[in-house]
């Protein structure tokens, strides 16, 4: 099968910077790497693709060559001049040493160049292919081109907090007691504004550290119940109980919100269920603010002597209703 390009497994273009070339490479890892993906029997063959490709185009000199001569500029692990296969200018020179008496003599169209390039070149990379190290004594961290282990990252660690109603609202900072590699840790966590039952808030780095990249906390609200409050999105709902009489000629009640009690105005005529707003007196999340509705709910007596029942016929004679008017069943 066809090598894949360097450029396409990186997802970068072909002009692309030094530093674009590390960010794609970083999220990359973090993506296939195989103590991330443990259920995917793949990811261990792309975190291999990957840094080979890096490896090849973070080298300036190896990069050079890819852009000219493609995988085959990039071969037996260095840089490569045009037409030549360092195997075989390997084999040339030893052939060389040996036809001078064991001092070395080049051959015709042979030159110290082939052997060099950069930092140890070809040779150098013969030299280790052959006899497992590099020429001048073992290269530190194995061959070049072999990707250096990543040190595992840390776990997750997920806690659970319970709020009340309010403080799901409003958000709260919270001081939270965590064991962090058996250690007990002290620390204050702001819980935003509009969490709800179940969110997820993600404090980055404050998981388990492991030696390596520190995972992530995970904190997941449980909220209370309030006594009349609900919510809707970040919208408040209350159900406000009105007598008939209240209903019939209007008033004023004091009614409560999140932020204190606000003067609510029945007008004259407000049915039962009408769906009163108070403005910006909601939950929130960030610079979105829900509002309060307020549902009436209409008491009536519920024991009415003769006397009163005449005067309420006489009331019904007057002003006729038919409450089912805008109903279609």
């Amino acid at each position: 099968m066809a090598k894949r390009d360097f450029y396409d497994i990186l997802g970068v273009s072909r002009s692309a910077s030094a530093e674009e070339l590390r960010k794609a490479h970083r999220k990359l890892v973090r993506q296939y790497h195989p103590d991330v993906n443990k259920n995917n029997p793949h990811s261990e063959e792309k975190f291999k693709e990957v840094q080979e490709a890096y490896d090849v185009l973070s080298d300036e000199t190896k990069r050079r060559n890819y852009d000219q001569f493609g995988h085959d500029g990039v071969g037996a692990g260095g840089a490569r001049g045009p037409g030549v296969d360092p195997f075989e200018a390997f084999r040339r020179a030893q052939g060389a040493r040996s036809r001078g008496g064991g001092q070395w003599q080049p051959e015709p169209g042979v030159h110290v160049q082939d052997f060099d390039a950069g930092d140890g070149g070809q040779f150098a990379d013969i030299f280790e292919q052959f006899f497992g190290q590099r020429a001048g004594g073992q290269r530190p961290g194995g061959r070049r081109g072999q990707p250096r282990p990543t040190p595992p990252r840390g776990q997750d660690i997920e806690y659970p907090v319970t709020l009340t109603f309010a403080q799901a609202a409003r958000g709260m900072t919270l001081p939270l007691q965590i064991n962090r590699d058996g250690k007990l840790e002290t620390i204050d966590i702001k819980v935003p504004a509009g969490v709800k039952e179940g969110s997820r808030v993600r404090i980055k780095g404050r998981g388990q550290q492991a030696g390596g990249e520190p995972g992530d906390l995970f904190i997941v609200t449980k909220v209370l119940p309030h006594p009349y409050f609900r919510r809707d999105g970040l919208d408040v709902y209350l159900d406000l109980p009105i007598s008939i009489y209240d209903a019939l000629l209007g008033t004023k009640i004091e009614v409560p919100t999140l932020d204190g009690n606000v003067t609510l105005t029945i007008s004259p005529g407000t049915s039962g269920g009408s769906k009163l707003r108070i403005k910006g007196r909601g939950a929130q999340r960030g610079g979105e603010k829900g509002d309060q509705f307020v549902i009436t709910r209409v008491i009536v007596p519920k024991i009415l002597d003769e006397e009163d029942q005449t005067a309420i016929r006489k009331l019904q004679e007057k002003y006729p209703l038919n409450a089912r008017a805008d109903v279609h069943w």
